[in-house]
């Protein structure tokens, strides 16, 4: 396997790692940002990132792993004793940002 695609695919399963821990970990009260909307375009940016990412290391196969993640992480809050709570719209932002990421890094990789 090449460098190029092994380091893709560290930084890939870094970000999920990342991103997993940061979507489950206990809250306090949200700032004003959060309030104000900032949570979705994080989720979205999150996302964003992990689809590039995964187009990145397992082109089209990348999805299979990262689709289960974005609704994953927004189901699992749930079952989770923190004050994180299911957000239908975070969802939303989690599936945006995939699909944003896959759609970027295949743009971007075309303009080569």
């Amino acid at each position: 396997m090449p460098a190029k695609k092994t380091a893709s695919r560290v930084f890939f399963f870094l970000w999920i790692i990342i991103t997993i821990i940061a979507l489950s970990a206990p809250l306090g009260k949200p700032g004003k940002l959060l309030q104000r909307g900032l949570d979705k375009t994080i989720h979205t940016a999150m996302f964003a990132v992990m689809g590039v990412l995964g187009q990145s290391a397992f082109p089209w196969s990348g999805i299979l792993i990262t689709a289960p993640i974005a609704l994953g992480t927004e189901y699992v809050q749930r079952l989770l004793p923190t004050k994180r709570e299911y957000n239908e719209v975070d969802l939303l932002a989690n599936i945006i940002g995939l699909l944003l990421g896959v759609i970027l890094y295949e743009i971007a990789t075309r303009l080569k």
